[in-house]
């Protein structure tokens, strides 16, 4: 019974995360290409961020690991550095130190203190609608989005830097 109520939760999941690619991609990927910003730090945070992913993941994924190759497929499409830089709600077992946290946290701050204004405000409407539209895809499966951000401004802050990285050309 345990190992149905895992398959079923898995299947569940990958659902999830095919609907929400697909929302990404009908909804927002013209709208992502529309925005023109581009600067040293995110393209360097994006390299931080694909080889965290590839070492978080194996690059051999088995039948068994079709939901690991569906988070990962996601993570790769549409980044999330608050899951795969700062280990959200620690569902990785590489532990993150507050140490490297904190260098992490004080990247994201630099980076959003050198986006534009107007671009910040713009992407910070484009995200408040994915996460309105991701919120009403979660609810019939009760997943958690950003349950360990309490700090509203980290969370646009995040948000819009995922956006931007998903931009990168």
């Amino acid at each position: 019974m345990g190992n149905f109520k895992a398959q079923e939760e898995n299947n569940i999941k990958s659902v999830f995360i095919s609907k929400n690619i697909l929302l990404l991609e009908s909804n927002y990927r013209l709208n992502s290409q529309k925005i023109n910003f581009d600067i040293a730090n995110i393209r360097n945070l994006r390299k931080i961020y694909d080889e965290k992913l590839k070492l978080l993941f194996p690059n051999k994924l088995t039948e068994d690991d079709k939901i690991k190759a569906a988070i990962y497929f996601y993570y790769q499409y549409y980044p999330d550095i608050n899951a795969i830089l700062l280990n959200r709600n620690n569902q990785f077992l590489t532990k993150i130190s507050d140490e490297e946290k904190q260098k992490y946290n004080e990247l994201f701050l630099e980076i959003s203190k050198q986006i534009p204004n107007d671009i910040y405000i713009e992407v910070s409407k484009i995200t408040d609608e994915i996460n309105r539209d991701k919120f009403a895809l979660t609810v019939p499966y009760r997943f958690e989005i950003f349950q360990d951000l309490f700090d509203e401004n980290a969370r646009k802050r995040i948000d819009v830097i995922n956006f931007l990285l998903w931009n990168l050309k």
